[in-house]
Order: C-alpha cells, then sequence, then structure tokens
C-alpha cells in the first residue's frame, strides 16, 4: 500500500485530497492544528491516522513523519496544503501576522519538507506537491504576506525538484484559483455571502469556484504513475485566471 501525508487535513482542500488518497488506496497520513476537524476527515478512512499539530514546528513535522514510519513503513507522498491567509497593506500587517502567514505556508513546507525526504528517499523515491496560488503570481489588495509566502513555494518547490530528481522524488506545485473554502470566506460577514460568491464566480473565465475535489484531483495525479515525468513546474488549476492575467475581488 502507498502511503501519502497530508496537511491542512481538517478541511477544505486538505480534506478532499486526503479523502481522494483514500479512495485511490493510499494509507493516509492527516495533519493539521485543527484537531476536531482533523477527526472528521479520518473517520472517512479506513487506512490512516490522524496527527494533531502545526507545520511551522519541526517538532509537529517530524512526528507527522514519524507516523507513517511507525504504522505504514513507507511514504510516497507528500502533500503540503496547510495554510493560512492575513490579508493587509505592508504598513498595516501586523509583524506577527506576517510570521503566522510565511511560517505557515513557507516554513511548514520547508519542515514538512525536510522531515519527509529521507523516508521518501528510503521507500525509493515518491511525489512532493505543494500548494502555492494564482496569488503568487498576480495581486489582489493586501495579499502581501500571502502573496510572497505562495510565491515562495514555488520557489523552493522548483529548487526541491532539482535537488532530489535523482532520487526519483518529484516535486511539483498546483496553483488554485478561487476556491469555495472556509479560508475563502473567513473575513465575509454571512449577510454580504451571496453576493460575495456571485463576485467571485464572475472573476473566473469559466464563471464559477472551484470545489476542493478538483484541486485535490490534481494533486493525487502528479503524486501518480500517470505523473512520472512531470517534476519542477507548477500546474494552474484556476478556471482560466492567470491567462486573463487581473484579479480584483
Amino acid at each position: 500500500m502507498k502511503v501519502a501525508l497530508v496537511t491542512g487535513a481538517a478541511s477544505g482542500i486538505g480534506r478532499a485530497t486526503a479523502l481522494l488518497f483514500a479512495e485511490a488506496g493510499y494509507g493516509v497520513i492527516g495533519a493539521d492544528r485543527n484537531d476536531s476537524g482533523l477527526a472528521q476527515t479520518m473517520t472517512q478512512i479506513e487506512h490512516g491516522i490522524a496527527v494533531q499539530g502545526d507545520v511551522s514546528v519541526w517538532e509537529d513535522a517530524e512526528r507527522m513523519v514519524e507516523a507513517a514510519r511507525e504504522r505504514f513503513g513507507r511514504l510516497d507522498a507528500v502533500a503540503c496544503i496547510a495554510g493560512i491567509e492575513i490579508d493587509h497593506p505592508v504598513d498595516r500587517l501586523a509583524i506577527a501576522d506576517w510570521d503566522a502567514v510565511v511560517d505557515t505556508s513557507l516554513k511548514g513546507t520547508y519542515l514538512v519538507c525536510r522531515a519527509a525526504v529521507p523516508l521518501l528517499r528510503a521507500s525509493g523515491g515518491g511525489a512532493i506537491v505543494t500548494t502555492g496560488s494564482v496569488l503568487g503570481r498576480v495581486a489582489m489588495p493586501g495579499v502581501t504576506a500571502y502573496g510572497a509566502a505562495k510565491a515562495g513555494r514555488e520557489g523552493l518547490t522548483r529548487a526541491m525538484a532539482i535537488d532530489y530528481a535523482r532520487e526519483a522524488i518529484r516535486v511539483n506545485c498546483i496553483l488554485p484559483g478561487l476556491t469555495d473554502t472556509p479560508l475563502v470566506w473567513q473575513s465575509v460577514p454571512p449577510e454580504d455571502l451571496d453576493e460575495a460568491r456571485t463576485l467571485a464566480a464572475a472573476e473566473v473565465p469559466l464563471g464559477r469556484m472551484a470545489q476542493p475535489a478538483e484541486i485535490g484531483r490534481v494533486i493525487v495525479f502528479l503524486c501518480a504513475d500517470g505523473a512520472s515525468f512531470i517534476t519542477g513546474t507548477s500546474v494552474a488549476v484556476d478556471g482560466g485566471a492567470l491567462a486573463r492575467g487581473s484579479m480584483s475581488h
């Protein structure tokens, strides 16, 4: 049985991806800070284990990988999905908020991969997928820390792909566009949600937001044998947003 580690598995794209790996026959290590949300995900997975932890803490990242070693004896795929978003222009963005966003998305990816690479290597190779964003390529008002962290994930992805290519460890990045997840709506008042959904859909050339499973399916594909000659690249899963080249909402 192949084994996948999925961070951010408590909700949204992370939850969808964990479930899709399970459907594909993987054993799944689901990791997240949100213990209750993580439990809801993992109760739907027969061959899996939940690890409550923070990807920005080295000891927690180690525990996530160690859980794969202890339960399954191997690791074949890593999906680095955990992330947070706090949006303000730099002069109004608190230093603590910058650190929280960058530490979770960028430092957290580094720590999880640092812990995971030796077990991937020992398993004969595997695949890592990081989660960037279209907002690492184009900007919206206030996406300072978030855009920087997501762009950094792309750079880290390319470097890791070159470093580990000869060890049969492939590393790619996905760039989701507007996706219907709790993270997207966290700052929208309930009374404004319908209007926000309409405005968001209008931003996408396909005329709608993505569902989390539409992003998860690409992650699982990039870890599968069908993607065996793909490494060091970024795949936009954005409904055409980057082709148009601008976003406003």
